[in-house]
């Protein structure tokens, strides 16, 4: 309230000075001159609209040839960009390079103008502008803030190698001071987003005792960091985002900071700070876009870490809670793996199907998953029928098709189909590139092979020792009817000798019945009676 209070003040004692010089008794005073004098003032005094409306009414009245009018279109066009009437400045700035100036440098103008052209986001032209003033006043004041202004016109244009080297050349001129400060962020920012991380550690190491006062230390702190692990300092840069994130737990890159951190600890073998990061990214940033990758790395590593149920739990959350991330079908995938090792065969059909039926990126993968799942559940007519959806819905060159036929042959083996199961073989092994999976194929033929020889070979051991066990059970039965015929002829013979052994001792009892005397008859009674 007292500055309005006060620039009212100063507004009016303006207009009252010049009511006073248009009086009669001044009329002495020539009227460009007045105007003149009130436009400067109100410039001093901040009162850009009179500055603006006074100089114009100046340039009316100056004469053509006034040295002055070069001057006014200046402060015209700073009174109108303070303003934020940024085309009237532009219509000023532009009106001002024809004029001789008497106040302002040579070139001056150049600069307001492409300092207009930049916040009307025309960044081309205001690039364009900045060299050609650079050109023409490279030692002026503002040469500094030509060079800022262009670099940041530079990346707006997309231009990131031009913008480091802008930024470059303000650094060489200015080693102190805000400016030089957020141009040093500047371009180590982009010298990170380039890889060019040697370059960015010059910038980065001693920005903190260089800029102590920047607003950018807790950004660079974090790009430090990322550069030190980049360029091999691994240990230095595991340290410098450790003390990020443990000061700025919540800051915007924190999540990044400690994804960076868990992806170092994974590769150095430590694999409980890395999960213990992970979860903390979802404790302090719950919805940020790192939180579906925490989850399924959190996963990965409790697999790793032998602790399968966590795996689980940070799968099925990432499913649940983030549906539509690419990472959510992945974790889908890497569900149903884990229920194929823990033989939770049905679970893992399931799985596998609910991703296939997103029919997301990874429909295919899921597919063949599935049909690997019901193979090993037995469930032949199941698993055939994933790898037929996939031979339909991938191209005849696809990798994913190869490996789809080669679950085809699985299917063909498990049936006792091997003619089946050596076509689809022998496809894959003369079309797939796969070289690993070629190979796989030429050895399932191979041991297909191998295996017709082996049976072939059983079967033709198994005729032979049945032909033998034929042969041996005829000569035994031929055996056993020689023998058979043996005892028959020896039973024979024996009976004979026995029969002939009777005949003979009935002959010799008839011949002794025949050599004994018949016994004389009694004699008969006399009287010729009977007795009895």
């Amino acid at each position: 309230m007292d500055v309005m209070i006060r620039t009212l003040s100063r507004l009016l004692l303006l207009l009252l000075a010049a009511a006073v010089l248009a009086a009669p008794v001044a009329a002495a005073v020539p009227e460009a001159d007045r105007l003149w004098t009130v436009g400067v003032q109100a410039f001093d005094d901040g009162l850009y609209d009179v500055t603006y409306r006074e100089l114009g009414r100046f340039l009316t009245a100056a004469k053509p040839d006034d040295p002055r009018r070069g001057d006014a279109a200046v402060l015209r066009g700073k009174a109108a960009f303070a303003m934020r009437r940024f085309p009237d400045a532009l219509t000023e700035f532009r009106a001002a390079e024809g004029l001789p100036l008497r106040t302002f440098a040579v070139g001056e103008p150049v600069f307001w103008e492409a300092e207009v052209l930049f916040r009307l986001r025309r960044f081309d032209q205001a690039r364009e502008r900045y060299t050609q003033f650079l050109r023409v006043s490279p030692e002026s004041p503002y040469a500094v803030d030509a060079l800022y202004a262009r670099g940041f016109s530079e990346l707006e244009l997309g231009l990131p190698d031009e913008a480091i080297t802008t930024f470059g050349l303000l650094l060489k001129n200015q080693t102190q001071g805000e400016l030089a400060g957020s141009a040093a962020y500047a371009a180590a920012r982009e010298l990170v987003r380039a890889k060019r991380w040697d370059e960015a550690l010059a910038i980065l190491g001693p920005y903190a005792s260089r800029f102590p006062q920047s607003p950018f230390l807790i950004e660079t702190q974090y790009l430090l960091g990322v550069a030190q692990l980049e360029t091999g300092r691994g240990p230095e840069g595991v340290r410098t985002l450790e003390q990020f994130v443990a000061r700025q737990p919540a800051h915007e890159l924190s999540p990044t900071a400690r994804v960076l951190l868990g992806e170092a600890y994974a590769k150095g073998g430590r694999a409980r700070e890395a999960v213990d990061h992970y979860r903390a990214l979802i404790r302090y940033a719950p919805t940020h876009a790192l939180v579906p990758q925490a989850l399924y790395q959190i996963g990965e590593l409790s697999g790793t870490l032998g602790i399968p149920r966590d795996a689980e739990v940070a799968w099925k959350t990432l499913r649940r809670d983030h549906p539509a991330d690419p990472l959510a079908e992945l974790a889908g995938l890497e569900l149903a793996s884990l229920y194929v090792k823990r033989r939770q065969l049905d679970r893992a059909a399931e799985a596998a199907r609910e991703v296939a039926d997103q029919r997301g990126a990874q429909r295919v993968e899921a597919l063949l998953l599935l049909g690997e799942t019901q193979l090993k559940a037995g469930k032949t007519g199941d698993a055939r029928a994933a790898y037929a959806t996939v031979m339909a819905e991938v191209p005849a060159d696809a990798p994913t098709r190869f490996r789809a036929l080669a679950g085809v042959g699985l299917v063909a083996e498990s049936e006792k189909d091997p003619e089946a199961a050596k076509r689809a073989y022998g496809e894959v092994a003369d079309k797939a590139e796969d070289e690993e999976l070629i190979k796989w194929a030429r050895a399932r033929v191979q041991t297909l092979e191998e295996r017709e020889r082996q049976e072939a070979e059983r079967i033709r051991q198994e005729q032979e020792r049945q032909e033998q066990e034929r042969q041996r059970l005829e000569a035994e039965r031929v055996r056993q009817e020689e023998e058979r015929v043996r005892l028959e002829a020896e039973r024979q013979e024996r009976e004979r000798v026995a029969r002939e052994q009777r005949e003979r001792e009935q002959e010799e009892r008839e011949k002794a019945r025949s050599a004994k005397p018949k016994p004389k008859p009694k004699p008969k009674p006399k009287g010729g009676g009977s007795t009895s």
